[in-house]
């Protein structure tokens, strides 16, 4: 199967055989693994290096297999789909494979037109896969009469103009100002979702993959209406779960902590709970709980708020609406 995207096979090589590494391991997210299998055949037959593909769900650059590394005791993990988010340890190598996509965006970026005309100061923003594209999308907007802006991301996980993360929207805040809206480039809504649910500004997604494009406002007011109902169910409950994800990008306990304190200010029977995987068959296990504050991915409990059995919603609403 032909992979859409570089995976840069001969820079793993040339990494590899500057190591002199014997064992790998490929790590990729969801979208990447149906072309893991051949790149690593690839990989084998040209070095002669052991290659184990992870097949645990990898959630973007936070969720780095630190500890799969070191029990297969590689000599080289190779991250696909990311830019560098967490430390990595002294003892083990990483590369990070930033997996551009090949597809052009104009199709898509033509579909958005329609739905960003009311507007004509447009934010520009991709994910990784497509960043490298955007030129190709400003001219678009430009050829239209637009007047477009790509902002400069800050913090962790973004390293372009433009680029944004689900938890990392900086590249869209930071020209909040001058724009009226905004235009995602990448596959799904995901991404989009999270600008508008931290500015507020309609954002229109354009979809490579599928050529469409969505104005997703209509679904951001949903998830904030479910997100204040689940806030209220949180202040009702007597017990509270404190989820407290153990992830490398995404261990905070300090916020655990302070968001615990919080609690039981509220008069609040409050449990500390340490998950790698975050679901509700693991939360299941802790019946007496009614509800659940999460310091884990800052998306838990926000865009997916309808697929808990009970209320479970971002440490960050939380202590926005309880006070800190």
């Amino acid at each position: 199967m032909e992979a859409p995207y570089d995976l840069e096979p001969d820079r793993i090589i040339s990494e590899i055989r500057r190591l002199r590494v014997r064992r790998v391991l490929l790590q990729m997210p969801d979208g990447l693994k149906p072309y893991a299998q051949q790149l690593a055949g690839e990989i084998a037959g040209r070095t002669g290096v052991e290659v184990f593909l992870s097949a645990s769900p990898c959630y973007g650059g936070c969720d780095l297999a630190l500890t799969e590394a070191e029990r297969l005791g590689v000599g080289l993990l190779v991250h696909f789909g990311h830019t560098p988010f967490v430390a990595s340890p002294r003892k083990l190598k990483i590369l990070y494979v930033e997996a551009r996509c090949r597809l052009g965006v104009g199709e898509a970026v033509r579909k958005a037109i329609g739905l960003l005309t009311p507007h004509r100061r447009i934010g520009l923003t991709a994910t990784l896969q497509h960043v490298h594209k955007l030129n190709e999308a400003k001219k678009v907007l430009e050829a239209e009469g637009f007047r477009v802006v790509v902002g400069s991301p800050k913090g962790k996980g973004v390293a372009y103009p433009g680029q944004i993360l689900g938890c990392n929207v900086t590249a869209a805040s930071s020209i909040s100002a001058k724009v009226e809206a905004y235009l995602h480039v990448g596959g799904g809504f995901f991404h989009a979702l999270g600008i508008y649910l931290a500015l507020g500004k309609p954002v229109v997604a354009a979809d490579p993959y599928k050529g469409e494009a969505l104005e997703v406002s209509e679904l951001g007011e949903r998830i904030k209406r479910r997100l204040k109902a689940n806030l209220m169910r949180v202040g009702e409950a007597s017990k509270v779960g404190v989820i407290l994800g153990v992830k490398p990008g995404q261990f905070n306990p300090q916020q655990a902590l302070k968001v615990k304190r919080s609690l039981e200010r509220l008069g609040k029977q409050v449990s500390l709970l340490s998950l790698d995987e975050v679901n509700s068959q693991q939360l299941e296990n802790f019946p007496e709980l009614e509800a659940y504050v999460s310091t884990a991915c800052p998306r838990l409990g926000l865009d997916d708020g309808e697929r808990w059995v009970k209320p479970l919603v971002p440490a960050a609403s939380f202590l926005k609406a309880f006070g800190g």
